[in-house]
């Protein structure tokens, strides 16, 4: 069954009342992403415009699997997990998804160097979420 504009609308209208800023379906044959600006969260919007760009070259992407606001580092830590240039192996954590008093980590999907951390501290991310762009081991330079 084809989505309709109104049923876009309805969803629109229910994130609005929700307080949930950004929703994204997907289903084989179909996309739909649907972001609310509240104005002073214009940051944020214009983090998830610029992390929806295609990846560079073949990156891959480290990407929030639960909605909540992104973590570049521990609470307790000063020093963020992952910074551009910096090695990586998979699986290592490269941000936090605060969701209350819970926190989330975010892993790398592959081993290299780390090409951007895309989102911004603070943002507010929903599952999907693009996070940290890494540039995959064998594409990598060597470290000397």
């Amino acid at each position: 069954m084809p989505i309709e504009m109104t049923d876009i609308t309805r969803l629109a209208q229910i994130l609005e009342r929700s307080g949930v800023d950004a929703i994204e379906i997907e289903e084989p044959g179909l996309s739909l992403k649907l972001v609310v600006d509240r104005g002073a969260r214009m940051a944020a919007s214009a983090t998830l415009a610029a992390a929806t760009a295609p990846p560079r070259d073949h990156a891959v992407v480290a990407k929030a699997d639960v909605a909540g606001h992104f973590l570049a580092a521990h609470p307790w830590r000063d020093q963020p997990f992952v910074a551009p240039g910096q090695r990586v192996e998979a699986g290592a954590i490269v941000g936090l998804v605060q969701i209350g008093l819970l926190y989330a980590p975010i892993v790398a999907p592959a081993a290299g160097t780390v090409d951007a951390v895309i989102a911004e501290t603070g943002a507010t991310v929903g599952y999907g979420t693009p996070i940290v762009r890494i540039r995959p081991q064998a594409e990598s330079s060597p470290i000397n």
